[in-house]
């Protein structure tokens, strides 16, 4: 048993909860079930953690593994992964923030300056959104811890306090950093995907914008990939949503401010012996209309109806989606794109080795 489980393991959840698996098949699920009793199960094999906890409703969102002392005693961070169940792979961000950490290796033994840079470029915001999401889920497991033992805890029950701002601040931070993923993968595809016509090549192609107006809008276009760029665009498409996302928070309001005043929303979900207490932190569902609005002043036009909305009188369920859930979602998506388009690389990916033509000075070792 001992060299089957290699790591303690923290699972993230919906709404901040934890399933927690130490070395050998116990887990516990935390925070406190509504009745106040502990949740627990056990796992029959190290592997088995995630079916067992989709099994009795929670989704595994991303895993936090801790295998030695230093990830216990703070000289260490533990290791964080996203987990993508419907992808071909279920670390996705991890494996794709690799394949792009080798592109750039491969492209700097190559001595293609542009393409090394872009690589790593990727590769670096692949980890930093990867990392966004492990903070606006501990954002969450605060703020849930912070009422989960209230004895009044009722679902959909609207409630704000310090660290409702923290969430919604996460959520932010990950939707600018997501969206500094997707303008680096445009310049990559702009300048090692598709070929440009000979009026275009001068044009230094940095955004997803500036790939959509100079190379996607190109009707000649039959490549697979500006196929399903130009679907992920359109107006149904989710890389058009995200960037709607984007553009309210960056050029119109704090999504804690974007129509009204968002508060967390208390949830519970029914497991085999009990409800687990969770949280809500709704964005708005439709961010484009909300930047429409707030551009051209119909928001303001009546201050009696501005200020209802600002409070969230009568919001219907239809009106927000989850933030956390949101963000991982949208992770997977851009993860699998990074995946689609480093397959186009125009190097071959190569792992970095280390050994003396690459290790300046002298190296400690660790005994960890």
């Amino acid at each position: 048993m001992g060299a089957e489980w290699r790591s303690i393991r923290v699972a993230h959840s919906l709404g901040g909860i934890r399933v927690v698996n130490e070395y050998g098949p116990p887990v516990e699920i935390l925070p406190k079930a509504v009745n106040g009793k502990l949740a627990s199960f056990e796992t029959p094999t190290y592997a088995a953690l995630y079916s067992m906890s989709e099994s009795i409703g929670l989704p595994i969102l991303g895993v936090e593994f801790f295998t030695h002392s230093g990830q216990f005693n703070g000289k260490d961070i533990p290791e964080w992964r996203s987990f993508y169940r419907a992808n071909n792979t279920v670390w996705g961000n991890a494996e794709s923030a690799r394949l792009w950490s080798d592109i750039g290796t491969g492209a700097h033994k190559a001595r293609n300056g542009r393409l090394w840079d872009v690589g790593s470029r990727i590769s670096q915001q692949l980890k930093v959104c990867g990392w966004r999401l492990k903070e606006l889920s501990d954002s969450y497991h605060a703020q849930l811890v912070s009422v989960s033992e209230d004895k009044d805890f009722n679902s959909n029950t609207r409630f704000m306090n310090g660290y409702t701002w923290l969430c919604y601040l996460s959520i932010q931070s990950f939707l600018i950093d997501i969206c500094i993923l997707r303008d680096y993968l445009s310049e990559f595809a702009a300048n090692f995907v598709f070929d440009r016509v000979e009026s275009k090549k001068h044009i230094n192609i940095t955004t997803l914008s500036g790939l959509k107006k100079h190379v996607l809008n190109n009707q000649e276009l039959e490549d697979p990939i500006a196929i399903e760029l130009n679907l992920m665009t359109s107006d149904m498409g989710w890389l058009k949503q995200l960037g709607d996302y984007r553009d309210l928070v960056v050029h119109s309001a704090p999504l804690a401010q974007a129509e009204r005043k968002l508060y967390a929303i208390t949830k519970k979900i029914e497991i085999p012996g009990g409800e687990l207490p969770y949280i809500c932190c709704p964005i708005p569902s439709n961010p484009h209309k909300i930047s429409a609005s707030r551009a051209n002043g119909s928001l303001f036009e009546n201050f009696e109806e501005q200020f209802k909305k600002y409070v969230g009188a009568g919001e219907e369920e239809n009106d927000y989606i989850d933030g956390l859930e949101y963000c991982h979602e949208v992770l997977g998506l851009m993860s699998c794109l990074a995946n689609v388009l480093g397959s186009r690389s125009p190097v071959k990916p190569q792992m970095m080795v280390f050994n003396s033509s690459n290790i300046i000075g002298d190296v400690k070792i660790s005994n960890r």
